[in-house]
């Protein structure tokens, strides 16, 4: 084997390419790969600074084991599973050389230039009631259109649609903390990072990796990220690469919105609808239960299907999606017609489920807080989750204005139903209505924080609302510890940062930035990140690196009690800093820029047109002007918050923030 020198491989976020750089025998050789979704391709270009030096063979593998046709320059394979059918299709285009075959593979030898062109689908359809859009004949002709079209471009051309299309995303938002781009490999940076030397610029790539991650898997077809996303290299997968519907399918989501992702939201959205509204199997679930609407178990796939236990409270989850993303943009007609509905079909589900208990109140009977202790009424994590659905469907009703019998329906059921939120005999968040044996164990840490939806993603529980109930969500936190596996730590980024403790939130950043090489199934234990800053369940679970992008953030930016609150949960490490374009709810796009010790100024831009509510300490001291530089009076609700009128489209300053 030649000697290689100056190797270097990097994924560049900025454009969504990985590259590989090395020479040998004084030869500058490069590899660049791609996945393009304006050209449904993924490509592979091989060039050097020499002419004629370009040789390898190419093969091209099934994991299901189906033949693989060899043609003059590109090879097929096809096949069908139990319901789905298959084809991929690799192309070669070269500048000089030979391109050779035989039965088994392609060789190029002595090529100036090689790109590969991989394009490569399936025939499922999620409106379908078989999910089959079309027969093998028909997916043959559509990857070979793909392919024709990919195909007749240059490399150039590919490469810059490439470029164009993931930058019109990427570039929304844009992250500093105050340092300076690492001159060294990843791993390195994060095994200084470990010991102590905590270059902030990890903090970022890791905010934009997942950024990165979503763009790469949330865009096309109705079909949400699973357990391990795109990058699942197994057909025996952890768990199946499940839709898990108890926290991980909910955090591939958590940084759509505030993240200026929201058009990705719709790949879970959509894939909710079409199950919740237009698919028969979720509604079969609530039959057999003898009630009305949709609901599901925990496990789920792409088919309706869903197994293991029952998670009936996911309905109300997974609507939560569909209302936030309407929070974000305001957009009536999609309410209208995907989210209304689905949430309508919830609240049918539990108007026809609920109970009452002893006191009166409407509680879900035999629920479970995912995912241990004892299956009970009315528990924390279902009475949230149910609550919070009635909540923003009664809103929904009324911004559509639908009917009023439902919407008396709505508000009577509101009234008498539990909301989930209770102190405990130890001051902490009550997790079971009527369990002692498991809340007397105060030391007793666990993955999942089911009974504190009501703090993340949810909006009842909140320092600025009531402190009462979130010192009880600190001391449950506290008993929940600090460990756990990768999505575990980067849940409870969220829920610290909701509490408005930047340094705690940040303690679990470092955390979940832990160095792991495990790969075996531990709940508890060795949860962390991998050398290329996958999440590690371990196993590998691509939610943690969701979980950890929207908990930065959300420290950054916070408007789930619909008010803007700047900086909510900024810790030392971060006192200098500046970010452009995260989201608010009411359509707001949002820029900081901050020095703790000295003055922090922001720009808020109206995509509304909606009165404006900043919180922020001492803000009734800033001032407002607006694009011109002329003063907008404001009017302050106290020291620390106040509001003023916007006009759609136009951006407002506020400065003089100390």
């Amino acid at each position: 084997m030649d000697t290689v020198e100056n190797y270097r491989r990097f994924l560049d976020l900025e454009t969504a390419t990985c590259q590989i750089d090395y020479k040998a025998k004084e030869i500058n050789y490069k590899r660049t790969y791609f996945a393009s979704y304006p050209d449904n391709a993924i490509v592979l270009h091989f060039s050097s600074d020499a002419e004629a030096v370009i040789s390898f063979d190419i093969l091209l593998n099934d994991a299901h084991s189906s033949e693989i046709k060899i043609l003059d320059n590109s090879m097929v394979f096809r096949g069908k599973l139990d319901i789905l059918s298959y084809e991929a299709q690799l192309s070669i285009k070269h500048e000089g050389g030979i391109l050779k075959k035989d039965n088994h593979q392609l060789s190029i030898q002595n090529a100036n230039t090689v790109t590969l062109i991989l394009t490569l689908g399936t025939n499922y359809n999620p409106v379908e009631a078989d999910y089959i859009g079309y027969d093998a004949t028909e997916l043959s002709s559509i990857i070979s259109n793909q392919m024709s079209s990919a195909y007749s471009k240059t490399y150039d051309t590919l490469f810059a649609r490439h470029v164009s299309d993931y930058k019109s995303l990427f570039d929304r938002v844009h992250l500093n903390l105050g340092n300076t781009n690492p001159s060294i490999p990843t791993d390195q940076l994060q095994l200084l990072y470990n010991k102590g030397d905590r270059n902030t610029a990890l903090d970022v790539l890791y905010f934009q990796y997942g950024r990165y991650l979503m763009i790469s898997s949330a865009r096309g077809i109705a079909m949400p990220s699973n357990l391990q996303g795109l990058w699942n290299d197994s057909n025996l997968p952890a768990w199946g690469s499940d839709i898990h519907t108890n926290i991980n399918v909910q955090m591939n989501y958590w940084p759509a919105e505030i993240t200026n992702l929201s058009e990705l939201h719709s790949s879970l959205t959509d894939y909710v609808f079409n199950e919740a509204v237009l698919q028969p199997a979720w509604q079969e679930n609530a039959t057999t239960l003898g009630a009305k609407g949709w609901t599901l178990r925990t496990q789920c796939n792409i088919f309706g299907y869903s197994d293991w236990k029952w998670n009936r409270p996911a309905n109300a989850w997974l609507a939560m999606h569909l209302w936030q993303h309407y929070t974000y943009t305001l957009d009536t007609v999609y309410l209208q017609q995907k989210a209304y509905p689905v949430m309508k079909s919830a609240c049918d589900f539990w108007l026809s489920y609920l109970i009452k208990d002893k006191n009166g109140k409407l509680v879900a009977p035999k629920e479970w807080s995912p995912e241990h202790g004892p299956w009970q009424d009315g528990l924390a994590y279902a009475q949230q989750l149910i609550f919070n659905l009635f909540e923003n469907t009664l809103k929904a009703n009324e911004i559509l204005g639908e009917n009023n019998s439902y919407h008396i329906t709505l508000k009577n059921t509101l009234l008498n139903l539990d909301n989930g939120i209770a102190i405990g005999h130890w001051g902490q968040i009550k997790e079971w209505k009527n369990y002692k044996r498991g809340e007397n164990k105060k030391k007793k840490q666990h993955r999942h924080i089911s009974h504190l939806i009501a703090l993340y993603p949810g909006n009842k529980i909140s320092p600025l609302l009531d402190k009462k109930y979130s010192d009880a969500a600190i001391k449950s936190l506290n008993q929940r510890g600090d460990s756990g596996p990768g999505w575990s730590r980067a849940w409870k980024i969220n829920a610290w940062a909701r509490l408005l403790d930047g340094e705690r939130a940040y303690q679990l950043i470092q955390q979940a930035l832990q160095n792991t090489t495990s790969a075996s199934t531990n709940f508890d234990e060795n949860g962390g990140a991998y050398q290329n800053l996958l999440d590690a369940h371990p196993p590998f679970q691509i939610d943690g690196n969701f979980g950890a992008t929207s908990g930065i953030a959300e420290m950054l930016l916070q408007s789930h009690l619909e008010k803007i609150q700047l900086l909510p949960a900024v810790p030392k490490a971060w006192s200098k800093g500046s970010v452009y374009g995260l989201k608010a709810m009411n359509n707001f796009t949002v820029d900081i820029i901050w020095d703790l010790d000295l003055q922090t100024q922001a720009i808020i831009h109206s995509g509304s047109g909606k009165i404006c509510s900043i919180y922020f300490k001492n803000i009734a001291n800033a001032k407002i002007t607006d694009n011109n530089g002329r003063p907008v009076p404001f009017i302050v609700i106290n020291n620390d918050e106040i509001k003023f009128p916007t006009s759609k489209g136009l951006s407002y300053t506020i400065s003089e923030l100390k």
